[in-house]
């Protein structure tokens, strides 16, 4: 009976956090020895599951997924790029650049060359082709207006939109109403009660 005192002044000093190791150690091999009463069922249950979570081995496959991920770990350092390789790359990739870009513009300059030279002088007769230019923008803006010709019922419909602009701001004011409407019905209850 004196024993089960003890104990249960460990447990008061347990759970208020003022134990030794000691006195944890006294607790734990009582509840993993010792008969316990009922009404210390519930702290034996707790103890037991820390002493078995202590007690506890690594199983043998963690240890080999442990191993496995070093491995991984080690054969991925090896492929990584130290910073030598990389600065070796970004030159090489500069050089590309350099020399396409001048190759690009040297090749412009040899293609205006060229098509300057097929577009020079079609016409001898600067009138004719004035002529030959004028006729082909008549023939585009012709085109163009045929295009436009039924454009006009917009100008219509935005016309008559702009005459319902008046109509359409009603709705604003109305929004302002159910405000005040939802005021009028929040202070008609307040004064009921």
């Amino acid at each position: 009976m004196e024993d089960i005192r003890k104990i249960e002044e460990l447990l008061e000093k347990y759970y208020n956090g003022e134990t030794s190791l000691e006195e944890e150690r006294k607790l734990h091999w009582f509840f993993q020895t010792c008969e316990v009463p009922p009404h210390l069922k519930p702290d034996a249950d707790i103890f037991r599951y820390h002493y078995n979570q202590r007690t506890e081995e690594v199983s043998p496959s963690l240890e080999e997924k442990l191993v496995q991920l070093l491995d991984d770990q080690e054969h991925k350092k090896r492929f990584l790029l130290s910073g030598r390789t990389i600065r070796l790359a970004s030159a090489i990739a500069a050089s590309v650049i350099i020399v396409l870009a001048l190759w690009i513009g040297f090749g412009r300059d040899l293609l205006k060359e060229q098509q300057v030279a097929v577009y020079e002088d079609t016409y001898d007769d600067p009138q004719v082709a004035y002529m030959e230019t004028k006729k082909a923008l008549l023939l585009v803006s012709e085109k163009l207006n045929a295009g436009t010709e039924n454009l006009h019922y917009l100008k219509k419909y935005n016309e008559s939109v702009n005459m319902l602009e008046p109509v359409l701001s009603f709705g604003t004011g109305i929004k302002r109403l159910q405000k005040l409407s939802k005021f009028n019905e929040t202070t008609e209850l307040i004064t009921k009660k």
